[in-house]
């Protein structure tokens, strides 16, 4: 479809225009926006362009007739520098590289966590008791930061191509875990136990062999039921390791079972599974619909999340299951999304007052992807529409974002600003 363009005598308040200029170059948050008030007309009409972008399809008014050459004053006088709406927009970018800050921070926190992860597993049977002590270590100075910090908040993390990528799950649902059961009010020791048995809880996957463990082809039945078997392996392990708290071993064997006993590997239904087991059931089910071993055949948080409530919530403890998709919002850290302007954003945190207008990260081509804008969605005044599906971006935008095969998280303070 042919691109349309306006003069700037033609603009009115409903339009919706796109500015090819440089980022710095306005004083508008986006590049693409909808006309809301007056400033904004006397701020565009004041840039020095020709002619300006316009998009018929998402404006709600039409653009004002062609005014003749000696009317054209009385419409465009000398620019005056609004120097609020700039003062503004300094505002927010410090806003922006303070959510940038964090996600770095996140990353790293994040990077180290599934290093130590790994160093656990790998000593798990020949230095137990040190293992456990560095697991108890690490999760307690997990819940110590959630329990005094009443703002902490989950962000997307990238984690493209890290040599600990196997361990990426296990710090998933480890978090995910700690943050549904701070919101459940669990005390500081259950939250212990439950980022023990989060960390542990595949621990019987030692004994299944990699040909099964990583196969991307459709396993055969017999194949099936020997990964049925691992949390009875990891039992098995947990008991000879012999320091594993029973919390934790508790975990370990149920986190498979559902309320609807359609679980493994006994079949229990509702309170005979324990209230730590229930939470992991269901973050460690959110993660595997999101970060498949077949990556194109992962859904996106978005997609993950709905089928949870509409399709298998008989599954789920419904109380927990609530709570859990309501922290992650309607658009969960990670979800690839189309907004109203027409850009691609993927999903860094949730707005808790607002679940349909998450913070984002922007792709544009125009600014360099380390200095990607952040935008709170409610700020700015736009919406998504649609979430997009990550088998359909192309290359270019899951470099720009640092996308990996998998969708990660982890969890920092909203305190800073922003």
């Amino acid at each position: 479809m042919p691109e349309t363009f306006v003069e700037p005598s033609q603009l009115c308040i409903g339009m919706f225009v796109s500015l090819d200029l440089s980022w710095m170059q306005h004083p508008f948050m986006t590049n693409s926006f909808k006309i809301k008030n007056k400033k904004q007309l006397a701020e565009l009409r004041g840039l020095g362009l020709k002619r300006i972008k316009y998009d018929p399809a998402h404006s709600d008014a039409e653009p004002l007739p062609i005014k003749p050459e000696r009317e054209l004053k009385e419409v465009i006088q000398t620019p005056i520098r609004d120097e609020k709406m700039w003062q503004e927009k300094q505002i927010r970018i410090k806003k922006m590289k303070a959510r940038t800050i964090r996600l770095n921070r996140c990353e790293k926190s994040y990077s180290k966590t599934a290093s130590s992860i790994r160093n656990m597993m790998h000593n798990l049977m020949s230095q137990p008791k040190a293992a456990l002590e560095e697991a108890d270590t690490m999760v307690s100075s997990m819940v110590d930061s959630l329990v005094s910090d009443q703002e902490a908040t989950m962000h997307l993390v990238n984690m493209k191509g890290k040599s600990e990528a196997a361990y990426f799950h296990a710090v998933n649902v480890t978090i995910l875990a700690l943050m549904l059961g701070k919101q459940l009010g669990l005390n500081e020791e259950q939250l212990k136990h439950l980022g023990v048995g989060a960390i542990f809880h595949d621990l019987g996957y030692n004994e299944i062999p990699n040909r099964v463990l990583l196969k991307k082809e459709e396993l055969t039945k017999a194949e099936q039921d020997l990964i049925k078997m691992h949390p009875l392996y990891g039992v098995r392990l947990a008991n000879r390791i012999g320091t594993v708290p029973p919390e934790a071993v508790t975990i370990i064997e149920q986190h498979h079972e559902m309320q609807d006993g359609s679980g493994y590997p006994k079949g229990l239904k509702g309170k005979q599974i324990s209230e730590l087991a229930q939470i992991i059931t269901i973050v460690n089910s959110y993660d595997n619909l999101c970060n498949k071993k077949d990556a194109g055949k992962s859904l996106t948080p978005y997609e993950a999340v709905s089928m949870l409530f509409a399709k298998d919530k008989q599954k789920y403890d419904f109380n927990k299951l609530t709570l859990f998709i309501t922290n992650m919002g309607v658009y969960p850290p990670g979800t690839v999304v189309k907004l109203t302007n027409n850009d691609i954003a993927v999903v860094t945190s949730i707005n808790t007052s607002d679940l349909l207008s998450p913070r984002v990260m922007l792709y544009d081509p125009c600014i360099p992807s380390t200095e990607a804008l952040i935008i709170d969605l409610k700020e700015e005044g736009l919406k998504i529409t649609e979430s997009v599906r990550l088998s359909m971006v192309s290359d270019e935008i899951r470099s720009y974002f640092n996308l990996g095969d998998s969708v990660n998280v982890y969890f920092d303070s909203e305190q800073e600003g922003g």
